[in-house]
């Protein structure tokens, strides 16, 4: 008879159940292997499933790793703030207050604060590096079906995986694009990065995002919420505004797909250089599940 693994089922970066960015998390894989991981990740073909495992590192609470149903990657935020909320969930005794996660680039550390009945999950993510800035505004455009004349400008930020950081002019901009898998793939060839993070500032303000991404490179067409993407557009903007002490944003993302998802996105800046990025959310459960071992 064949081995089963319990999974929690959660919903990141959203107050509520059936909203956010779905996740698959497994609190005890056992001896699953890699080829296991991603037959099981494909099979519940969500933007990422996690596995957690036990750290050997001093001062770490858990390992985890993250797939896609294309490929395992080495970074992402809503699967570091979903298995946060499913260790401090299980956790016995007094609740930890703060988390450190290994990921397989390197240490993560997440707060974790009550709001009223919430709990906020708040990501420190890496400090972003910049690479080269958008080659071909035309050739992006036509990438995500839109004009070019509407594309603002973009560049490269890495911050364990490398995004397209790509603006636009208005959010209806944001909501009208629609992918175009074969020039999509090209612009992503092009820059080296892992997907295109659409955006635009709401109504001229600065502290307000509407975003997309899109990545089907890595089997995901479209995500309802992208942590990862989100800091480093903070890191982006940072740079853009000139690095300001502090940068707040409230990022929209996931409602063309009926999944609105909030993300919070905090910059401090100090000498011209980002200091640190925080990611913040909410997660909801939203069940349980078992899966036979491949």
């Amino acid at each position: 008879m064949n081995r089963k693994l319990l999974y929690e089922h959660v919903d990141v970066f959203s107050e509520k159940a059936y909203q956010g960015n779905q996740l698959a998390v497994f609190r005890t894989p056992g001896k699953l292997t890699p080829k296991g991981m991603l037959l099981i990740a494909r099979e519940m073909n969500f933007s990422e499933t996690v596995f957690i495992f036990p750290s050997k590192l001093e001062d770490t609470d858990a390992k985890i790793r993250i797939f896609t149903p294309a490929k395992e990657i080495p970074f992402a935020g809503h699967p570091v703030l979903g298995a946060a909320y499913v260790l401090q969930r299980h956790k016995k005794g007094a609740k930890p207050s703060v988390l450190t996660l290994e990921l397989e680039s390197g240490r993560v550390k997440i707060d974790i604060k009550k709001k009223g009945n919430l709990l906020l999950f708040s990501m420190h993510q890496p400090i972003p590096e910049y690479g080269i800035a958008l080659q071909n505004r035309g050739q992006v455009a036509r990438g995500v079906g839109l004009k070019m004349y509407e594309v603002m400008g973009g560049g490269v930020v890495s911050n364990g995986l490398s995004f397209l950081m790509v603006e636009v002019e208005g959010t209806e901009m944001v909501s009208r694009a629609r992918l175009n898998f074969e020039q999509a793939s090209n612009v992503i060839s092009r820059h080296d990065v892992c997907g295109i993070y659409l955006f635009a500032r709401e109504d001229g303000k600065k502290q307000h995002i509407h975003a997309r991404f899109f990545a089907p490179g890595l089997s995901v067409w479209e995500d309802p919420a992208t942590g990862s993407a989100a800091g480093a557009m903070g890191g982006y903007l940072a740079r853009l505004l000139k690095f300001p002490r502090d940068l707040s944003l409230n990022v929209r993302q996931g409602i063309e797909m009926g999944r609105p998802s909030a993300i919070r996105v905090d910059v401090r800046c100090d000498r011209g250089m980002v200091e640190t990025v925080n990611v913040t959310g909410s997660v909801a459960l939203v069940g349980e599940g078992t899966v036979q071992v491949p």
